[in-house]
């Protein structure tokens, strides 16, 4: 990076976020894609942010993370007034990006530094109290010649002026949050695996003494693992911090790795990444870890296919999905919660605790609209416990076929209605058993893109 005089500014709205991720595909977010709309001094700033660029300036926008737009507004020095941060490129250069840090006193904007990547584009903005003061540190990712791979450069910000904080990381994703416990914000930049770089989690802290970034911990990743899906932090089940980290495989198939650091060892650890034993948390399907029993931990799911003899050809066995909150004591996922998935129509029905593995299964129909629990043993199939039918709404509104049925839920587009046959059996639910067990797959992130 090299460091340029200039003149600008601006005025608009941020959120102050205490910790987050980039270049993480579900976090998307469109409604960020454009700048801030701006009140009164518009055409100041945009005459100051033309002085910066006079041949003319294309403003760039940030391609993942919680900050899309060009012109983001945050408050760096904690006075309660946002400064100002701008990432545009010359009109008639292809690279070089401009990182423009405004701030404002008695009432006029003025520019603290301007900034220039050598880069194409922006790959992720975050904001961060890194170093233990009172401010709020700018980490800002840049695009590198390389796929899969951006440079990390982080600044700090107080009294109008803005200093380089030397990092030196490159990344395929990054998280900052407070994952050891410190009180202040960690860094955890993931690396995929490339023919130069080795797939590994580091895990940054801030010297004091240097003024800078050092690797703290590193730690092996899935080098099979292609593109992170989801990287969220949460409290583990015996109250340690640790980051889940969903990714995609080159197959298109997923598996979740969780980090934490551990304080009594000095270790950034990974322990469902390992060379012989294979993750358990590999699946097929799209399933991204979520919190599905509002406790405010994450679950990672293990998803399994439930027993069928494939008597019926036009029937399938559906998918159990087990959810696990992961214990960094004991290195272990532990189970919280089944459920059966239907992927066609979005939803999840919970097995309950009474069930005991097979003595159940669920079977799917060619379509999908239908998914039907049966008791199970070594013989096959046993009796039909259950079943739940999508109709689409007109048919349902009309009364086409629904004879029997009792309505769960109905949307826009279709009604999920049951017949309850288990009166009589061991694994016997009540109808408000069956109502309540149903649940939207809405609610837990699926991956569709899985390319």
């Amino acid at each position: 990076m090299k460091r340029k005089a200039a003149a600008a500014a601006l005025l608009g709205a941020a959120v102050l976020l205490t910790a987050g991720g980039c270049s993480v595909t579900d976090l998307t977010r469109d409604d960020m894609l454009r700048p801030p709309k701006t009140m009164g001094d518009e055409a100041e700033i945009e005459a100051l942010i033309a002085q910066t660029a006079p041949k003319g300036y294309i403003l760039k926008y940030p391609k993942s993370g919680s900050y899309r737009s060009a012109i983001i507004m945050h408050d760096l020095d904690g006075d309660d007034v946002n400064e100002a941060i701008a990432f545009f490129r010359d009109k008639d250069n292809t690279t070089g990006i401009h990182m423009l840090v405004m701030y404002e006193t008695d009432g006029k904007w003025q520019a603290s530094d301007d900034f220039v990547a050598e880069t194409t584009d922006v790959d992720c903005v975050e904001f961060a109290n890194i170093n233990g003061d009172s401010s709020q540190e700018i980490l800002a990712g840049f695009a590198t010649y390389t796929a899969n791979v951006n440079f990390l450069s982080v600044y700090s910000y107080q009294n109008g002026k803005t200093q380089p904080i030397q990092a030196g990381q490159n990344y395929s994703a990054f998280y900052v949050g407070n994952l050891d416990g410190s009180g202040k914000s960690t860094v955890m930049t993931l690396s995929l695996f490339t023919p130069e770089n080795e797939a590994k989690a580091t895990m940054l802290e801030f010297d004091a003494a240097t003024g800078s970034l050092y690797a703290k911990a590193n730690v092996a990743m899935d080098p099979n693992v292609v593109s992170y899906r989801s990287m969220t932090a949460t409290e583990l089940s015996d109250k340690r911090r640790g980051l889940v980290v969903d990714g995609v495989l080159s197959n298109g198939s997923m598996n979740t790795q969780v980090l934490y650091f551990n304080k009594e060892l000095n270790l950034l650890r990974n322990p469902l990444n390992g060379e012989k034993a294979v993750n358990p948390t590999r699946r097929t399907e799209g399933i991204l870890s979520a919190d599905i029993n509002n406790d405010m931990k994450i679950e990672i799911p293990v998803v399994s296919t439930l027993p069928y003899n494939n008597t019926n050809k036009a029937l399938k066995s559906a998918n159990q999905v087990l959810w696990n909150t992961f214990s960094a004591e004991k290195e272990e996922l532990l189970p919280v919660q089944r459920t059966a998935a239907n992927y066609a129509y979005h939803y999840t029905i919970k097995i309950p605790e009474t069930w005991l593995a097979g003595t159940f299964t669920a079977l799917v129909n060619e379509s999908g609209d239908l998914l039907s629990f049966y008791e199970w043993s070594k013989d096959g199939v046993g009796e039909k416990l259950f079943e739940i039918r999508a109709f689409k709404v007109a048919d349902w509104d009309q009364g086409k076929g629904i004879d029997g049925y009792t309505l769960i839920y109905k949307d826009t587009r279709n009604a999920f209605a049951f017949v309850n046959l288990s009166a009589d059996k061991e694994l016997a639910l009540t109808d408000d058993g069956i109502k309540t067990a149903f649940a939207q797959l809405d609610s837990v992130p699926v991956s569709t893109n899985k390319s």
